[in-house]
């Protein structure tokens, strides 16, 4: 689960002056490929969690016979809930943004506005795209859902116009258009591959979810707090909120195998401590612009990861419906972008 595309508020860099050339560029993109390449890898977690471990057959082809090997092998019994995956993932996540902060010097201290809106627009929204992901899961595959997910920029496009009164622009009509005829693709039951139509469903919704919490770290009066500050707040409200939906839905389950707190720690590390340095390296060196477009590859590497390790396969017109929702994803990303900053003090 990627919480961090967005929410990193690392300096942008769009001016260009101080961007080296040559070897510190081909160093800027390294780091934005294994940053997606991170995040593309945490959804392959969230299912093993969610299946109490990994298929029989990619353990052993990976890890051989052995008590090792054998528990990893998934197991129902030990399988963990969606909403005590996301909460304990967001509980890790906060504890290490207060490390962050801590060791940073960063104060922790914010106005009730702020708090307010970091445990609504932030924590809130967070929670659900997150669960709405993790429920997407179980209808189509991982890397399906995180390509479906990254519909989001078109949202962000079409508030600009609806909340924002922003002018409609061709990028947008292009990227609405790429988006819907992939998804069509995606959703037709007459192409090969498992994908039920309540999946991708969800799968859309968690992409509306996080475009709300993209706006909101944009426009909202937490918008210039640093990320570990913010993330803190946001993270702490997510665990919270998807605590409260385990217990309203009674399941609410702690894990008890030693695996399953591997992978949720192993999520939470990539996610949050490796995946996301990586991709602050990179927007540093590269820029926002040329970052967000090379990180369009988390899907790419989420596909990937999840047809080595659960044998999912896409098929030809499904391929074609998840490279139009990306180029579609990657023409909104560069128009959001592109357009130019309001003076702020």
């Amino acid at each position: 689960m990627d919480t961090n595309r967005n929410s990193s508020k690392a300096p942008s860099n769009t001016g260009g002056k101080k961007r080296t050339k040559g070897g510190s560029v081909f160093l800027g993109v390294l780091f934005v490929v294994l940053a997606s390449a991170c995040y593309g890898i945490t959804p392959i977690l969230s299912n093993a969690a969610l299946r109490g471990g990994f298929p029989k057959e990619f353990v052993l082809r990976v890890f051989g016979s052995g008590s090792f090997a054998a528990s990893l092998i998934a197991s129902p019994v030990r399988a963990v809930t969606n909403e005590t995956l996301v909460a304990l993932c967001m509980g890790i996540a906060c504890v290490i943004s207060f490390l962050n902060a801590l060791t940073g010097g960063k104060k922790l201290t914010v106005s009730g506005k702020q708090f307010f809106h970091l445990s609504t627009l932030g924590g809130g929204a967070l929670a659900a795209t997150l669960l709405l992901i993790t429920y997407a899961y179980l209808y189509i595959p991982a890397g399906m859902t995180i390509v479906i997910n990254f519909t989001y920029p078109v949202f962000v496009l079409l508030a600009g116009i609806l909340f924002f009164r922003e002018k409609a622009s061709s990028a947008l009509f292009t990227s609405l258009l790429f988006a819907i005829v992939g998804i069509a693709l995606i959703s037709s039951s007459s192409f090969s591959g498992r994908v039920e139509l309540i999946g991708v469903l969800l799968a859309l919704a968690s992409g509306i979810a996080y475009a709300v919490y993209f706006l909101a770290g944009k426009n909202s009066s937490y918008a210039h707090l640093d990320s570990a500050v913010s993330n803190f707040y946001i993270t702490g409200a997510a665990s919270l909120l998807s605590f409260i939906v385990a217990v309203a839905t009674k399941r609410i389950g702690i894990p008890t195998d030693p695996v399953m707190w591997l992978l949720l720690f192993l999520e939470a590390a990539f996610g949050y401590i490796l995946g996301l340095r990586l991709l602050l390296a990179g927007i540093r060196i590269l820029g926002s612009a040329p970052a967000a477009a090379l990180n369009t590859l988390e899907p790419v590497f989420a596909s990937i990861t999840s047809m080595l390790v659960f044998g999912e396969a896409i098929g030809l017109w499904k391929g074609v419906g998840s490279a139009l929702v990306l180029l579609g994803a990657l023409i909104s990303i560069l128009a959001l972008r592109s357009k130019p900053r309001k003076a702020k003090a």
